[in-house]
């Protein structure tokens, strides 16, 4: 069958947790002793920029402090225009260190939340500095083999964050630091927990503008990011990475800034419904080259424009990363300076794709977005599915002829696929190509077989017609990030063709095997009023209603209803896709009529919910 289609909010390629970093702090010492008279306790949370809180901007910035007595005593403040937040000493009397301190906050409408920590020995000279950030954040996950969030949640963290074992964690984060501290001028044995820093760009904030902390919640993964260069280094958090993080060979974290700056400013103006045509709209792009999936500039921004999610709602770009620009593109200027920036796009209370763009800066200083620069739609998403209760879990190649040049079969290769690749192919029917049932050598055009039709009845075969199944001892060798790579083809001789594009999708979540994905993660009670076949043939209004997965942290994507007709020994499949937004539980979709004489071959509904790491749930009853 086929997966649901997307616009530009959902190209999708952070917790879960997948944070640019601006800043940081934390630490310990030694000693037992508790808050007195005269104590206080401040800091600054920041992650990108400063989290800002009250009337001093969007984020609603509130940090919690929690103490470790039983039951555990709580006091809040709020951060300032800076990030800056204190508790005052009649706050913290009375209450037993060691404190952990989370701060819960928005962006462009999603909630997130960071921790940090303070010992008893941290007031001992009555005045602590605490930061918290994505940092402060990661030492305390490393600790403790599990996110900040559930530590904070649990309590119970006395014995785990002790003066030693917060300074050791400390330690190891600067030792993978260490190439980028130097590029920045920042010593190497810098405190991350207590340093304290402005947000102006240089020093420590710089370092921190060049870091972005993915951590998996599913599958415990860490991934730690230079977004100057988009290197990184790997593990988990009972085993994280130990490597340096490598800094690149020019200090360009000035130009991360300025397209940061650049990105912020176009989400505000979309934000404020713009017309496609709009002056200070097209100014952002470089229309003479604009190739977005296909999809030129005039097109694209018509879509963009028109979605009621962009236009009027909160959209932010965040997760900024900068990659060197792939040698595929030539519709840079000579001797500009260029990027493929890759991000992260909320909207209005949900992460909703992880995408990419190629920007250059022009002789008047301004960063230009030239797209993609593909010439169709190719990506791989990890995806978990339930089939009539059944889990099964493999990667969704999307790979789609958007500007129609003829593009005829594929050939996909990467991390626990055949050497040769898998082979997809263009059906005739239009929509995304689908997964053939041999490699290359078996491509017949129109007439290949599919894996699909040859797999018995189960899950496996319900999720072939775009995804590669993965069993459990597939993903288990696998690591992240993992990158593929995706070649199209416009002949008919898989031996001699000459692929026209190869792109290199990379992931950095991993499908979920059995034991990690269950029916928490998925829709539920899915109902289709009428029968969704007897609407596909005689048209009309399908009315759909479901219970949203009871797991947390995942948001509704899209309402697909498919269908396949034969008419005079003619099959055409149909697809009627709604995006959801979140919350939603019930929705309508207005379907024509079939041609009469058609028979239909099979037809359902798939609802696709995923988390911020973009990993995809979907589910068909």
């Amino acid at each position: 069958m086929r997966n649901p289609t997307r616009g530009w909010a959902r190209l999708l390629a952070a917790a879960a947790t997948s944070i640019a970093l601006a800043s940081c702090g934390g630490g310990g010492g030694g000693g037992a002793v508790g808050p007195t008279s005269s104590t206080s306790l401040s800091g600054v949370a920041a992650t990108g920029a400063p989290i800002t809180g009250g009337g001093s901007g969007t984020m609603n910035g509130v940090v919690t402090l929690k103490d470790s007595s039983s039951p555990a005593r709580t006091v809040t403040t709020a951060t300032d225009g800076t990030g800056h937040y204190a508790f005052t000493s009649a706050q913290l009397q009375g209450l037993t260190p060691p404190f952990m301190l989370q701060i819960q906050y928005k962006l462009g409408g999603v909630d997130y939340s960071l921790a940090s920590a303070a010992t008893a020995a941290d007031l001992g000279n009555g005045s602590a500095t605490i930061d918290i950030t994505p940092l402060t954040d990661l030492v305390i996950a490393n600790l403790g083999h599990q996110l900040a969030a559930t530590i904070f949640a649990n309590g119970n963290y006395s014995s785990l964050l002790t003066p030693a074992a917060l300074a050791a964690g400390v330690t190891a984060l600067d030792n993978e630091l260490q190439p980028i501290l130097a590029q920045q001028g920042v010593s190497a044995s810098v405190d991350l927990l207590h340093q304290a820093f402005t947000a102006n760009g240089t020093g420590l904030d710089a370092v921190l503008d060049s870091l972005h902390v993915t951590i998996d919640p599913s599958t415990g993964s860490e991934i730690l990011t230079n977004t100057t260069t988009g290197q990184s280094v790997s593990g988990t958090l009972s085993n994280p990475p130990s490597s340096p993080l490598p800094a690149g060979s020019t200090n360009n974290v000035s130009d991360l800034q300025a397209i940061t700056t650049t990105f912020n400013d176009l989400g505000a103006l979309l934000a404020t419904a713009p017309s496609a045509t709009s002056s200070a709209l097209l100014s952002y792009f470089d229309p003479n080259h604009f190739l977005q999936d296909g999809q030129g500039l005039s097109a694209f921004l018509q879509n963009i424009t028109t979605q009621p999610l962009v236009a009027g709602g909160a959209l932010t770009f965040s997760d900024i990363e900068l990659l060197p620009v792939p040698s595929r593109v030539s519709t840079v200027p000579t001797g500009a300076s260029a990027y493929k920036v890759v991000f992260t796009v909320l909207e209005d209370t949900e992460p909703n794709s992880r995408s990419s763009f190629i920007v250059y800066k022009d002789a008047q200083g301004s960063w230009l977005i030239l797209g993609n620069q593909k010439i169709a739609r190719a990506a791989i998403m990890s995806t978990n599915a339930s089939v009539t209760g059944a889990l099964c879990a493999g990667l969704d190649v999307e790979i789609e002829d958007r500007a129609a040049i003829g593009l005829t079969y594929a050939v996909v290769t990467g991390p626990q696929l055949p050497a040769g690749g898998e082979l997809y192919f263009a059906t005739g029917n239009g929509g995304p190509m689908q997964l053939a049932a041999g490699g290359p050598g078996t491509y017949a055009g129109t007439a290949t077989q599919t894996l699909q039709s040859t797999l018995a009845s189960g899950c496996s075969q319900s999720i072939a017609g775009q995804v590669v199944p993965f069993s459990d001892t597939q993903i288990a060798a696998m690591s992240v990030p993992a990158t593929y790579t995706i070649q199209l083809y416009t002949g008919s001789s898989p031996a001699t063709d000459t692929p026209v594009a190869t792109y290199h999708p990379t992931l950095t979540a991993l499908p979920l095997t059995s034991t990690q994905a269950g029916a928490a993660d998925f829709a539920s009670g899915i109902t289709g009023s009428p029968a969704p076949a007897s609407v596909l043939a005689s048209g009309g209004t399908l009315n759909v209603a479901w219970s949203a997965p009871s797991a947390g942290g995942l948001y509704a994507n899209n309402l697909n209803l498919y269908g396949c007709a034969t008419l005079a020994g003619q099959t055409a499949c149909n697809n009627y896709n709604q995006q959801l937004v979140p919350g939603q539980v019930a929705a309508t979709l207005s379907i024509s009529a079939a041609p009469s004489g058609s028979t239909f071959a099979g037809a359902g509904l798939q609802l696709t919910y995923f988390d911020s790491l973009f990993r995809q749930y979907w589910t068909s009853p």
